[in-house]
């Protein structure tokens, strides 16, 4: 995440390089006698690189869902620098989650693929295709942006 909510859920500005503080408080989730979170207490520092790892059934993804706002807790908070977001709805979040299985648009090419979501959220389109160009880079794809997903590997389509 790169920006926080505003009380009126609104995203503003965050430490763009940096990213935000995220915290889950007594997260509790269950699905019908299936306890997926039990009281999940976990802070994410702004810059620091986390991996989840347990077997199948653990809560993994569902604490991801709960943070991009695709899951409720049934108790609990998550908060984003220090804001509590959990009753905020997805739309208005400014977090993105990369699902298990990738899909991605077949009649756009890797750079605009990974602008899309730029694009939706209304930013100019030279910051979109600068921005792209960056993450193309970081994920060691940066000749890449104009390849369809059909010129790509699994692997490369993965990455972007």
């Amino acid at each position: 995440m790169s920006t926080t909510l505003t009380e009126a859920g609104k995203p503003a500005q965050s430490a763009a390089t940096g990213g935000a503080r995220v915290e889950f408080r007594g997260l509790r989730r269950a699905f019908g006698t299936t306890t997926a979170l039990d009281g999940l207490d976990l802070t994410v520092e702004p810059g620091e690189l986390l991996a989840l790892l347990g077997p199948s059934g653990c809560g993994k993804t569902t604490a991801l869902r709960v943070l991009a706002g695709f899951e409720h807790p049934d108790s609990g908070e998550v908060l984003v620098d220090g804001q509590d977001i959990t009753r905020v709805p997805a739309n208005r979040r400014d977090a993105g989650m990369v699902f298990q299985s990738y899909s991605l648009f077949p009649h756009l090419d890797a750079r605009e693929n990974v602008a899309f979501g730029l694009r939706v959220r209304g930013v100019p389109a030279a910051r979109r295709r600068e921005r792209a160009a960056e993450l193309l880079d970081l994920v060691g794809l940066p000749e890449h942006g104009d390849r369809y997903p059909h010129q790509m590997s699994g692997g490369q389509q993965q990455r972007v």
